[in-house]
């Protein structure tokens, strides 16, 4: 298999081969840096693998000298109730295994994860593969468990039972995929991880848990075993809390901003943040008609006030503290309430239609964000400059990990590039430099004031046409990114998105059981990893296939090498394709891979 990620990575320059005549991490004695001196190195190398286990260690010594660590991909606890109707397969979906890696190694015992579906076995076979490179590479072993509760209640350990036997791997496999979707809900990792918390702790004094997002549900559960365990600090990904904070002290690289309360009071500085979150009665935020009028208003007042006062256009955030989907409300499909020429009864009307169909729950959000629409320089491929900035905070400093080039539809992100290097992604270096300096600038203001100095830090950020940055969100929490720069580790470049396939396309919608689809998902999952090398992750997505009562799919979400990426001329001749359409190639070959094997069934 030539084409397999482990060839391919193989092939691979390291990250530290990567940065040409700079010192490597072989010249530098990176574990005798003071924290000031590693945060700089990480600035040059954040993907080398030295500096990652070195920054995973200072994680373990950073929290109470902590033997283990343990990865909760909970992502469900912090998804909006009005998202969750909409996310198909979100108990199939898990991006720990990639991070588990690399921190894992700085933990004398390692790393346990805890998953709710048994990862697919095609993405187990590249993850052992990935993990005994590292081992190779670092000359030890590194102790990491994956643990599932079966039906039964059991506590399985799989990658000792997927080593030992494939065949009783595919067993447990075929009974999960029979289980209803109704089973999962959104406190699950943490109520598994309470039931077995003895086993799962047995060998370790301290561990340090890592949920994909640290809440304060995870704070009242854990609390009585506070001895035992050791949490992130609480972070806040309200993007107007930031947005105003740092506004006060100076700090420019922001967009203008204003945000809205559903009981119509419009704001523009921390103070009055402050004051009117402080004063909000719980009776203003129910999902009532009059809360959403009220809400709707002050929404396009704000969108008006922007205009009137700085002639800027907006974009409109409905959830301050939450992640995309349906808050964001992109100018291209929302064209009415932007338009400042148009009846503001007309406007107001139609956005509160709009909150009354999404908002599900009883709570609207506690604020709107209504901010300068940014527009941002071009990179190559007619990609906006849209960066996700990554690294992890210790004692108050950031820790750089990676930064990517993202691609969004509608104001949602849909792909993204990562490498361990600026010039795969035909950057500068210095432009990353900056990045990387704009958020440790962000983190040291803010640690004081929201008391988080210890935590993953993570944001958005555009690079303006005129080569300013603008700070455009917070995504304080592990994410869709952690999987991509954690790749990087092994010198590959890679290209990430997501793809669904309607099983209606071809005729099979209803005309195959969840096994059937189930083993279908696992087939082509096989041939994309031989074929393409692509590592396939979140695969327990391939037990979803029927979550959607009405249609079918087939989900996945990959890493691939972008030298894929490619179209073949009449003459024969490899031209790389432009970055705007690699979606549609990525989507073509796993659309392509399925046709030809539904073929060879003969089912279409």
């Amino acid at each position: 298999m030539p084409n397999s990620l482990i060839d391919m990575i193989r092939n691979c320059p390291s990250s530290s081969q990567q940065n040409g005549s700079q010192p490597t991490s072989r010249e530098i004695n990176i574990p005798g840096l003071c924290p000031e001196a590693l945060a700089a190195w990480g600035v040059e190398h954040p993907a080398d693998l030295s500096y990652r286990v070195e920054l995973a260690r200072r994680i373990a010594a950073a929290f109470n000298d902590s033997d283990q660590i343990v990865i909760l991909d909970d992502v469900a606890l912090v998804v909006p109730e009005s998202e969750r109707a909409v996310f198909l397969g979100m108990r199939g979906c898990d991006r720990s295994l990639l991070p588990a890696l690399w921190l894992s190694t700085g933990f004398r015992r390692g790393g346990r994860i805890i998953v709710y579906s048994p990862p697919n076995s095609i993405e187990l076979t590249n993850y052992l593969a990935l993990k005994k490179n590292i081992e190779e590479r670092l000359q030890r072993s590194i102790h990491i468990e994956i643990l599932y509760e079966d039906s039964n209640g059991q506590l399985l350990e799989l990658l000792s039972i997927f080593e030992k036997n494939s065949n009783s791997y595919m067993e447990i496999c075929e009974r999960f995929v029979q289980r209803s979707p109704a089973e999962f809900y959104p406190e699950y990792h943490v109520r598994m991880f309470k039931r077995h918390i003895d086993q799962i702790l047995k060998d370790a004094n301290r561990s340090f848990v890592f949920p994909y997002e640290m809440t304060e549900f995870h704070q009242q559960e854990l609390q009585c075993y506070s001895d035992r365990l050791k949490l992130p600090d609480l972070p806040t990904n309200d993007k107007a809390k930031h947005n105003f904070f740092l506004r006060s002290q100076a700090f420019t690289a922001l967009p203008k901003l204003l945000a809205a309360s559903p009981d119509g009071t419009i704001i523009d500085n921390y103070q009055q943040y402050i004051t009117t979150l402080e004063h909000l009665d719980s009776i203003h935020t129910e999902n009532t008609p009059e809360n959403i009028q009220k809400f709707a208003k002050a929404v396009i007042q704000a969108i008006d006030q922007l205009y009137q006062k700085y002639n800027i256009s907006a974009f409109v955030k409905l959830d301050a503290s939450g992640a995309a989907g349906w808050s964001c409300m992109s100018p291209s499909e929302h064209a009415l309430i932007y338009n400042c020429d148009e009846d503001q009864t007309k406007r107001i009307d139609y956005l509160r239609e709009y909150i009354e169909n999404k908002v599900v729950g009883e709570r609207l959000p506690t604020l709107a964000v209504i901010e300068e629409f940014i527009e941002a320089q071009k990179r190559s491929g007619d990609i906006d400059a849209d960066y996700t900035v990554c690294g992890f905070v210790l004692d108050g400093k950031l820790f750089p990990t990676s930064i990517n080039l993202c691609g969004t539809e509608n104001g949602c992100y849909v792909e993204q590039w990562t490498s361990c290097s600026p010039t795969d992604l035909k950057d500068s270096p210095v432009y990353w430099q900056r990045m990387f300096q704009t958020y440790s600038m962000m983190v040291a203001f803010e640690a004081s004031e929201f008391g988080y100095t210890n935590g993953i830090y993570a944001g958005d950020l555009f690079v303006t046409k005129d080569g300013r940055h603008k700070q455009r969100d917070w995504n304080i929490r592990r994410g869709g990114r952690s999987s991509p720069e954690s790749l990087v580790i092994f010198g590959m470049p890679n290209y990430e998105t997501k793809v669904t396939i309607s099983l209606a396309d071809f005729g099979l919608n209803g005309k195959m059981n969840n096994i059937e689809l189930f083993h279908l998902y696992t087939e082509i999952c096989r041939c994309l990893s031989n074929t393409y090398g692509m590592y396939i992750f979140s695969s327990g997505l391939g037990y979803c296939c029927k979550d959607d009562e009405e249609n079918d799919y087939l989900k996945f979400n990959i890493l691939i090498h972008p030298k894929w990426l490619i179209n073949v001329d009449k003459d024969g001749q490899k031209q790389k394709l432009p970055r705007s359409e690699h979606r549609n190639k990525v989507t073509e070959i796993i659309r392509d891979t399925t046709i030809n094997i539904l073929k060879k069934k003969s089912l279409v």
